[in-house]
């Protein structure tokens, strides 16, 4: 195993006790000991510095850089959910930015860097279907107002689907927003609540013990001709978040399967409760991610010690500028924009950065290539 320091900021935030330079904590758990180091982020406002953030250091080992960076992200998604639940203030995952590699006594380490949105522009996607909106409400108010609440509901809980970077909250605001829908389900299907049966087999009485989601299992299985083993899937998916059930790194790639499918049950459901002719046929435009694209540069640290790497006793990082050439708004409604992007390595002087690969991440919608690289030395 290999030792890895992997940076994060949270912002805004909660703050730290004046008194204190930071929050210093290990935990010991049965994968390895962690370690996170929390720090504020501060901003001049006048003669004042005024905390705006968090800065988070985490010491983990790991097989590689990638393998760090994914494990840090959970580790410290649980510390944020313990702050959370001592000040009470809800608080946006952190975002990650750098990992490298810190192993004692090796030539060359790994080091990644991650940078959000690049290009720094805002751009509004997907070109809003003004007759299909118009056609939603009109079926909204032709249904009876007693159904309006439960559907307002799964509406809002798609949104919140939509929102969220977590896959499992994702997963979660989803079923919540079928779980709405489901006494219209019930009724328009025209199923009850299952049955408990008494144990007792001389007794065999059966009565509804609490209500129960028969309106999406019929709907998902005899009315979207889902299989039912997608089904099962779904629900077990459900229990395991909800109850606790299993560990979230075990269910993480089912997650990562299912949501987009449970995204477009959720849609069908709600269009057909509304009486959407075609409901079951119509177009349906996938969720999109919040920030549209993600680069991410890889390379090694050659040479130096851990405690030595970056410039001033700072982390080693990657400085950028970038400059969009041009955007083109194309017929279809699509974008297009050129750019390039410059990096200034800041690392101790003396060591050397190699550049091993970029990459460029995005949503479905998203597409481009990078045109070229050119590495210079500096002097």
């Amino acid at each position: 195993m290999k030792k890895f320091v992997v940076t994060f900021t949270l912002s805004p935030a909660v703050r730290i006790d004046p008194l204190l330079q930071n929050i210093d904590l290990t935990f010991n758990e049965f994968d390895g000991t962690k370690r996170v180091v929390i720090s504020k982020i501060e901003e001049k406002t006048g003669e004042q510095s005024v905390q705006t953030g968090l800065f988070l250091r985490v010491f983990i080992d790991a097989e590689n850089v990638q393998e760090a960076k994914e494990h840090a992200k959970g580790f410290v998604d649980g510390v944020i959910g313990l702050i959370t639940l001592v000040t009470g203030v809800g608080l946006q995952i952190p975002t990650e930015n750098l990992a490298y590699e810190v192993t004692p006594n090796v030539e060359k380490r790994e080091f990644l860097q991650i940078f959000f949105d690049p290009a720094k522009i805002q751009l509004s996607r997907r070109t809003l279907d003004h007759k299909f909106l118009m056609k939603i409400i009109d079926h909204i108010f032709k249904k009876d107002s007693s159904s309006h609440h439960c559907i307002a509901r799964a509406m809002r809980w798609y949104r919140m689907g939509a929102l969220t970077f977590d896959i499992f909250d994702k997963y979660s605001c989803f079923w919540i927003g079928l779980e709405a829908l489901n006494p219209i389900l019930q009724q328009k299907l025209s199923v009850k609540d299952d049955l408990t049966t008494c144990p007792n087999p001389q007794c065999g009485h059966k009565w509804v013990s609490s209500p129960t989601i028969s309106g999406i299992r019929a709907f998902i299985k005899d009315t979207l001709h889902i299989s039912s083993q997608f089904y099962q899937r779904f629900h077990s998916l459900r229990i395991d978040l909800m109850h606790g059930k299993c560990e979230l790194g075990k269910i993480q790639n089912d997650a990562i399967e299912l949501t987009p499918k449970l995204a477009e049950t959720l849609f069908r459901a709600i269009c057909f409760v509304l009486d959407i002719e075609d409901w079951q046929s119509l177009p349906y435009r996938s969720i999109l991610e919040s920030i549209p694209i993600r680069m991410e540069i890889e390379g090694k640290l050659v040479e130096g010690e851990p405690t030595s790497l970056g410039t001033d006793g700072k982390d080693p990082y990657l400085e950028p500028s970038h400059d969009v050439a041009s955007i083109r708004v194309l017929e279809d409604g699509s974008i297009t924009f050129d750019g390039i992007s410059n990096f200034i390595a800041r690392i101790e002087p003396f060591k050397t950065f190699q550049l091993s690969e970029i990459r460029m991440y995005g949503d479905k919608e998203i597409k481009g290539a990078i045109k070229g690289t050119e590495v210079k030395k500096g002097r």
